[in-house]
């Protein structure tokens, strides 16, 4: 009984051993993207297969972008709240809720804008051909696949809504 045991708890032991050096190996380029300078960008120069140069210039056009980014999101969501504090009190429309929908879409148009730009800047930093393939990848993963807006009320058929709004 003591050498089925043993054998059993060597077995273990070699299993884990083995499991935990395949998982360092199979991870180990994913470690090493994540030291690298810019690691939220690693995986576009590997997958992309970008030089040296075109991903320091991504990353430069990346970091460029971001600030002007969060400034637009922290107006967009200022309005938005504005908008939850006016509906929260309203009852009916009132031209205060009107201006603030149109401004918040107006800021959101504007976003779109400077993300569409900045998408075309940086396809054009890539050879032409992986710069065709990262926009095809943009528009899946983006605003320019769909909103869930435009996706509730897709329709069937070109004319008649596919289904109703839900309340």
């Amino acid at each position: 009984m003591k050498k089925g045991a043993t054998i059993l708890l060597l077995g273990l032991l070699l299993a884990t051993a083995a499991f935990c050096g395949f998982y360092y190996l199979g991870t180990a380029s994913c470690r090493r993207m994540m030291r690298g300078p810019q690691p939220e960008l690693a995986w576009l120069k590997k997958e992309f297969k970008l030089s040296d140069a075109e991903f320091a210039r991504i990353s430069q056009l990346h970091a460029a972008y971001l600030p002007q980014c969060a400034a637009r999101c922290r107006r967009i969501e200022e309005q938005s709240q504005r908008l939850r504090q006016l509906l929260s009190q309203a009852t009916n429309m009132t031209p205060e809720i009107q201006f603030v929908l149109a401004e918040r879409a107006r800021m959101r148009a504007e976003c779109e804008a400077e993300m569409t730009k900045h998408f075309l800047d940086v396809s054009r930093t890539m050879p032409p051909e992986q710069g065709r393939r990262y926009l095809a990848w943009v528009e899946r993963q983006t605003f320019l696949h769909g909103q869930a807006m435009e996706d509730r009320h897709h329709t069937q058929g070109g004319s008649q809504p596919a289904h109703q709004h839900q309340m």
